[in-house]
């Protein structure tokens, strides 16, 4: 059902819910800002971000999952995009840990704690083993937050146009807590 809104996880700070039609001006905010897209291909017009909208909603039906809506819980107020795709990676799908935030709210640690979240939910709900971020080498504030959330960064050579990316990666078994040796 589409056209509710389901709420799929909380942390102290933010509810993470499937994205809705009526989000697209809020992802808009982000889209359509050159410095918030600089590490893509372009920014997104309209109809390019009720695409997106309609692709996240498929692969929750498809996946299980997808990226979900970021809303503080203080006030409601639409923060971004936070959630699980799964990407092509040395020839396997991997789930990956995908965000963006409202460039006014950047630096207050939200997307840490919801790309946090995710990952602990991905290991929690589903049997996936692995789940990575794949970041542009220059992006140093995802970089900075993958830093936080996955265990270990290669670089690996990755899309269309074969650049070469940051995978971070964290397992099921580093999150795992440490065997009392007794």
């Amino acid at each position: 059902m589409l056209g509710t809104v389901t709420e799929v996880l909380t942390t102290d700070r933010l509810r993470l819910r499937h994205l809705a039609m009526s989000d697209t001006d809020g992802l808009l905010e982000v889209f359509s800002d050159p410095e918030a897209m600089r590490y893509y291909a372009s920014t997104k017009d309209r109809a390019a971000t009720e695409g997106w909208v309609r692709w996240c909603q498929k692969s929750y039906r498809e996946n299980g999952f997808g990226l979900w809506a970021i809303v503080r819980r203080a006030d409601e107020a639409f923060l971004g995009d936070c959630g699980l795709m799964l990407q092509p990676i040395e020839g396997r799908l991997v789930p990956e840990i995908g965000y963006h935030l409202v460039p006014g709210e950047w630096g207050r640690g939200y997307a840490t704690e919801a790309a946090r979240a995710c990952r602990d939910w991905l290991f929690r709900e589903t049997t996936y083993q692995e789940v990575v971020s794949i970041v542009d080498p220059a992006n140093r504030r995802s970089r900075a937050v993958s830093e936080r959330v996955h265990a270990r960064m290669r670089m690996i050579v990755w899309g269309a146009d074969r650049r070469s990316m940051c995978l971070y990666s964290i397992t099921r078994p580093d999150l795992a807590p440490p065997v009392d040796p007794r």
